[in-house]
């Protein structure tokens, strides 16, 4: 087992410690069993996927261990100033995605742990991912500190920003995305974001068919099943759908997903006729989880729409806070959370509840999507792009939490870099550990993996 996770002071007076903090031992849980915990439900053909793609990098380890850092967040002192979290906000969870309205956005486009707590949680989420990042990319020491300082800097400047600008503006403003592009001095970040907006553009329901779908013997199209990332409904034993047929089982689940959307959407649904679902892995940390993609087509040879449903499990960071106002529908409570912190959300998202108990959230599927690869960024690019995401996070936390206070309270800036720097770092050394500790049980067989990943 690895030593305890260092209890590092934020170095401000008015951190403090509410009462929510329910893991305030000195021993620190075995992650590999937080792991294991959250895969105790889970589709258990998906589980070797999983730990394939989390020991591909320590980076990858890190995606899919929310839930041990949040486990470690929790051993922190905060500062009882609480904001709708993103609960996952490492930098690979922003990025471009298709606005109702057909525009290009840049936000946070994840939210299965999203969650009210304090913010300096998702600050620490962000900055600790920097660090590990830059160290994906060989940066110096020097040089990953850098990083960070800069990311958490942009951090409380956007916050300061917010804390001074109406509520009807913040609610609005968005990142252009000409000056997003622009903003950076890195000509190496500005040619690979209009790369990956190029290449978001083109990903849509049209592209997800001629991908993910064949031709059937009649003449209709359904999705290639291509076991385990790809399982088709219709080939999987009724004990996965609670022994009901498929089809009445999606028709008890979309019934009520129609009932979370907004009218006017119902309607556009109305013109389209579901006519196939499978299972398919998605993500690092998702794997495993009930995730679906479902083929909808109309009566015109171009209305094609494909739809991804996830199963909603409670946030990672729930265990360790009590707080009034939470959801008790998990997919509600990824919907309502992803309406607050976005400027503009996905019209098609909303919740249901499968027949057989699981929560689930839906929305458009690849609908514009895209981020970066970290593999085409260097320093400069990587410290430009982290404060875009340490901009978009403060916007998001200022528009669900008290903006004025939390500005009040980061205080000066370099202080408070300084003090998640501390954190941040302390995080990454321990996740790499985590993950040194990961490949060895994937080495000794005591974790199972896949060829297909």
């Amino acid at each position: 087992m690895q030593a305890p996770f260092p209890l590092a002071s934020m170095t401000q007076a008015s951190f403090h410690d509410l009462g929510h903090l329910a893991n305030k031992t000195a021993d620190r849980e075995d992650p590999i069993e937080i792991l294991k915990r959250q895969e105790s439900d889970r589709l258990q053909w998906l589980l070797p996927v999983r730990h394939s793609r989390m020991a591909q990098n320590p980076f990858a380890f890190f995606r899919g261990g929310a839930a041990v850092m949040a486990a470690d967040l929790a051993r922190h002192p905060h500062s009882g100033l609480i904001v709708q979290l993103c609960g996952d906000a490492h930098l690979l969870n922003f990025g471009f995605y298709a606005s109702p309205e057909r525009s290009l956005l840049f936000d946070i486009n994840d939210f299965d742990e999203t969650h009210l707590g304090p913010f300096e949680w998702d600050v620490l989420r962000l900055a600790s991912s920097m660090v590990v990042a830059a160290r994906s990319l060989d940066l110096s020491s020097s040089q990953q500190e850098k990083v960070c300082r800069r990311v958490v800097r942009a951090y409380a400047k956007a916050m300061d920003e917010f804390a001074s600008m109406p509520i009807q503006q913040l609610w609005a403003i968005r990142l252009d995305l000409d000056k997003l592009i622009d903003a950076s001095d890195c000509q190496d970040l500005k040619k690979h974001l209009k790369s990956v907006v190029d290449k978001a553009i083109q990903r849509d329901s049209r592209q997800a068919v001629s991908q993910l779908c064949e031709f059937d013997g009649a003449g209709g199209l359904q999705f290639i099943h291509e076991p385990p990332l790809v399982f088709r409904f219709s080939k999987l034993d009724t004990s996965w759908q609670d022994k009901a047929n498929w089809q009445d089982w999606l028709d008890h689940a979309y019934t009520n997903y129609l009932d979370s959307i907004h009218s006017g959407m119902r309607k556009l649904l109305s013109h389209f006729r579901l006519v196939d679902v499978a299972y398919k892995a998605v993500g690092v940390g998702s794997v495993g989880t009930r995730c679906a993609i479902m083929l909808f087509l109309g009566d015109h040879p171009d209305e094609l729409l494909v739809l991804q449903s996830k199963q909603a499990l409670p946030s990672v960071l729930a265990p360790y806070l009590n707080l009034k106002g939470a959801v008790n529908h998990q997919g509600e409570r990824v919907v309502e959370g992803q309406k607050v912190m976005q400027t503009a959300s996905d019209a098609f998202l909303g919740w249901t509840t499968a027949p057989s108990g699981e929560h689930l959230y839906w929305r458009h599927f690849r609908d514009w999507k895209g981020s970066v690869d970290l593999n085409a960024l260097e320093v400069e690019g990587l410290t430009d792009y982290g404060k875009l995401c340490a901009w978009t996070l403060a916007k998001a936390h200022a528009r669900s939490g008290n903006r004025r206070a939390i500005s009040n309270h980061i205080g000066i800036k370099d202080i408070f870099a300084e003090s998640i720097l501390e954190l941040a770092v302390a995080h990454a050394n321990q996740s790499e550990e985590d993950y040194k500790y990961f490949v060895g049980e994937v080495a000794s067989g005591a974790l199972a993996t896949s060829e297909v990943f």
